[in-house]
């Protein structure tokens, strides 16, 4: 028997805010997988207790995690950080976002090597995609149609955007680069993160303050 758990999380930059005032970068990319992820975890648990299973869970980063200067996990604040001073603050907001994914995704890995849990975590970069949240971003700038007619010369198509996934997803054990933590980069060989996604600190501060702002909200 094979359950994979795969996130497609949805490259979205954008500054508007949700219903409990989260931008909806930080919510779509991190705040809602983080959600699904911890209400399925006991299910995965029991289902990877199971003879002759395979249980993974598969978080879309970004190697975007590597190039984050605002390092602030710890408030609302920081989570609505603006990027004003940035050409664009949409791709800011984009790359702050996944770097909390990588965070949370390393630290749920150790948690769960700790426990000897059966469940593998990895994570995976898509590679330079011209996407809708790509687009969206191009669309702030000055001749829009330019940049985007230009960038499409260097930046793969959608279609390309789930190989990674797809490898981390399917790919047996024994091949050398999966392993439980394993961050795969295109072409599906496993790399090192950025040491800021390797931050236990880092990864504790936005823990806390992701299961408080969830408390807050009654979830």
């Amino acid at each position: 028997m094979l359950i994979i758990v795969s996130f497609r999380i949805a490259g979205l930059g954008n500054v508007q805010m949700n219903s409990d005032g989260i931008g909806e970068s930080m919510a779509i990319n991190y705040l809602g997988p983080y959600v699904f992820t911890r209400t399925l975890l006991p299910l995965l648990e029991s289902t990877a207790s199971l003879a002759s299973t395979d249980v993974r869970i598969v978080n879309v980063g970004s190697d975007g995690h590597s190039r984050v200067k605002y390092l602030d996990y710890g408030s609302k604040e920081a989570w609505n950080h603006p990027f004003r001073w940035s050409l664009l603050p949409s791709m800011e907001r984009y790359k702050y976002s996944k770097l909390a994914v990588h965070l949370w995704t390393n630290d749920l890995a150790r948690r769960l090597s700790e426990e000897q849990s059966k469940v593998m975590v990895l994570i995976t970069h898509p590679g330079a995609i011209l996407s809708d949240g790509a687009i969206r971003a191009l669309n702030s700038l000055p001749f829009p149609p330019f940049w985007i007619w230009l960038l499409g010369f260097f930046l793969h198509p959608q279609t390309r955007g789930a190989y990674t996934s797809v490898f981390a997803a399917c790919m047996p054990r024994d091949n050398p680069n999966i392993s439980h933590g394993a961050y795969i980069f295109p072409p599906n060989v496993a790399v090192a993160q950025a040491p800021a996604a390797l931050d236990e600190s880092r990864q504790r501060q936005l823990s806390k303050f992701t299961e408080e702002l969830l408390r807050s909200i009654g979830v």
